[in-house]
């Protein structure tokens, strides 16, 4: 099973423009290409809700070099897929496809969707309509809200709108998307900070999508300064409850933050300018165990827990390792981590501000200030 290992065994290269490549070892037979682009929710704003999940949908329709129909056609009887991804910072574009096919699809395919779309209004209701049935975790979605201030705490979820609380004709709702995912694809979609990346696939045809990216005339949002929030958060629901607990880690040693995370159970929440460490606990009970736990980390499981993490983010298969370098999920050499580094961070997030999300019971856990 690959570790972080294979990043380092990876083929990358950055060129001027700011877009870079990453070409990692296949474990496989197919073919694999996404093109990460530095756009996601983060960038939405109170007059454009919902315009990054619901343009991610539109990738795909047709451009001025294919429509629609052949593009699906051409993935179909190559025995291809093409899918789509994102997260708050990112929107991946991918395909996966035999070593034959694999060139002629990027190329034709993803490419032109990116570069070139036209955006016709009839073909706006099937994006609405998948991204309104894509799927959300609600927990990680309250999360984010309860602990970041500016655009991270934007829903990635799609929540309908344009036709759904205000009934639309059909004309009306389909040049109201028209508009949302022009406007955001225009401002958002640009070549800097793009990443490409691949495996089984070779380094010439990375470079030959960087070349086609770097004509790319849309522009890129800046990121706002967002940062963490202490916030508490209780959403009173039926069934199990569950309370999520979030420390800023920003700045902190990397490799001893994703310790200390496998050492409670929780991830690293990885973006560009901020870090948060997150944990769940199921009781109250469970929560002051994991806390105490702060106190003296087992070093030793916690270590061989994080490094397990990262071997399940790489092992998963060619596709899964692509999507997870794609979206920037945080992948570290814990082997490195000082022991004192880990308890320092351990020690740091024990004291400092914490947020607190409860979903369920919200009684059955203490105040955000007994933390």
């Amino acid at each position: 099973m690959r570790g972080a290992n294979a990043l380092v065994e990876a083929s990358t290269k950055t060129f001027t423009s700011g877009v870079s490549i990453v070409n990692l070892p296949a474990a496989g037979v197919a073919s694999h290409v996404s093109i990460s682009l530095a756009a996601g929710s983060r960038n939405e704003s109170g007059a454009n809700i919902g315009a990054a999940s619901f343009t991610r949908n539109t990738l795909g329709a047709s451009n001025f070099r294919n429509t629609a129909f052949l593009q699906n056609k051409m993935v179909n009887l190559m025995g291809a897929s093409m899918t789509t991804s994102g997260t708050r910072e990112r929107t991946v574009l991918s395909v996966a496809a035999g070593p034959k096919a694999i060139e002629e699809l990027a190329l034709d395919v993803l490419v032109p969707s990116i570069l070139q779309p036209v955006f016709f209004k009839w073909e706006m209701t099937h994006a609405w309509e998948s991204a309104k049935n894509q799927a959300e975790c609600p927990v990680s979605e309250a999360f984010h809200a309860n602990s970041f201030q500016g655009g991270l705490a934007n829903n990635v979820a799609f929540k309908g709108g344009y036709g759904d609380e205000n009934p639309y004709f059909y004309s009306e709702r389909e040049e109201a998307l028209e508009i949302l995912a022009r406007d955001f694809h225009q401002a958002n979609y640009g070549s800097a900070g793009a990443v490409i990346v691949g495996s089984g696939v070779s380094d010439e045809l990375l470079e030959k999508i960087a070349a086609q990216l770097q004509l790319n005339t849309y522009g890129n949002a800046t990121n706002a300064a967002d940062g963490f929030r202490a916030g508490e958060l209780r959403i009173r629901k039926q069934g199990n409850s569950v309370a999520v607990v979030g420390a800023d880690v920003t700045g902190m040693d990397a490799a001893a933050v994703a310790v200390v995370a496998a050492s409670v159970g929780g991830q690293v929440h990885n973006y560009s300018d901020v870090q948060a460490l997150s944990f769940a606990a199921s009781s109250a009970a469970d929560l002051e165990a994991k806390l105490a736990s702060l106190g003296a980390v087992d070093l030793a499981s916690a270590r061989a827990n994080a490094a397990l993490s990262n071997a399940l983010k790489l092992g998963g298969g060619d596709a899964a390792a692509v999507k997870a370098v794609a979206e920037g999920a945080a992948i570290v050499d814990v082997a490195g981590a000082a022991d004192a580094d880990v308890q320092a961070v351990a020690a740091a997030i024990a004291a400092g501000a914490k947020s607190l999300t409860v979903i369920g019971d919200t009684g059955a856990f203490p105040l955000q200030s007994d933390l």
